[in-house]
């Protein structure tokens, strides 16, 4: 056989050979690592399905103790001998509860998200006076549970709330609320503190008192925050500069007039 013969013929098994030889990818991931992102995702999810079922339980739990309250009894506040409903009043009086304490009250259904969000957002700046809870939330809080302070309570209060908003109109529930608060002085209506304070009315077809002031309507909406510490005789800084605050946001919500506002100021003394 021939020298080139016999080259050719090495060279050509040579190639088979690799051809045939197994190929290795030396970039792989080791089989160890995908256990442990598995074990991980396990042990979330078992977390996980605990937790959720702790809180069905509990909402469930809440709901049920929810239902104890009956939104009919709100109906009593209207017995009050002074009780003046917000269809009869100024509408700058109820917009100076709206303006201060739930400014979104016409749009939400007793639970504001939005306002809540912006209430802590607010709260952690120092930028605002505006509470987190709705009108509606403050109605069931002050007939149902008091000063209860929970986490309990605060959920059973929302349950409570949604129930309310599907019974009766916003103004019934305004209603319930600016005739069911403490005004200091053991006053708890709006129209007895009105009576008490400035020798007026906010009930429209009272006709043997002057008609309730823009200026006063707001100091009265501002008192509630604090009403054994602010002093409508004797205002502090802060009281005044609630009332002014107030007044700022009835006028943005176009519950008075450039003019109402400018007067109210004058009146209030800055």
């Amino acid at each position: 056989m021939k020298r080139s013969d016999r080259y050719k013929q090495t060279t050509k098994k040579s190639q088979t050979d690799t051809v045939n030889e197994p190929q290795y990818n030396t970039y792989f991931q080791p089989v160890t690592k995908s256990q442990k992102r598995k074990k991980g995702k396990g042990l979330f999810f078992k977390l996980l399905i605990p937790i959720i079922i702790v809180l069905g339980i509990f909402i469930a739990i809440m709901y049920a103790l929810s239902t104890r309250a009956d939104v009919d009894e709100l109906k009593k506040i209207e017995n009050k001998e002074s009780f003046v409903s917000v269809s009869n009043m100024p509408d700058y009086t109820k917009g100076a509860f709206i303006a201060m304490e739930d400014e979104r009250y016409y749009k939400h259904h007793g639970f504001d998200i939005k306002g809540t969000s912006r209430a802590l957002f607010s709260t952690l700046s120092d930028k605002s006076v505006q509470g987190g809870s709705t009108i509606t939330q403050q109605v069931v809080k002050n007939y149902f549970y008091d000063n209860e302070q929970s986490i309990t309570r605060k959920v059973k209060e929302l349950f409570v709330a949604h129930r309310v908003e599907k019974s009766y109109s916003k103004d019934e529930i305004l209603s319930f609320y600016m005739n069911n608060i403490y005004y200091g002085s053991d006053n708890y209506s709006v129209e007895s503190a009105a009576n008490y304070y400035f020798g007026v009315t906010t009930d429209k077809n009272n006709q043997e008192l002057p008609q309730i002031s823009v200026l006063q309507s707001a100091i009265l909406a501002s008192k509630i925050n604090a009403p054994s510490v602010y002093n409508i005789d004797d205002m502090s800084d802060n009281f005044i500069n609630r009332v002014k605050i107030d007044l700022e946001k009835m006028k943005q919500q176009e519950f008075i007039t450039d003019e109402q506002y400018k007067n109210a100021l004058l009146e209030l003394g800055v």
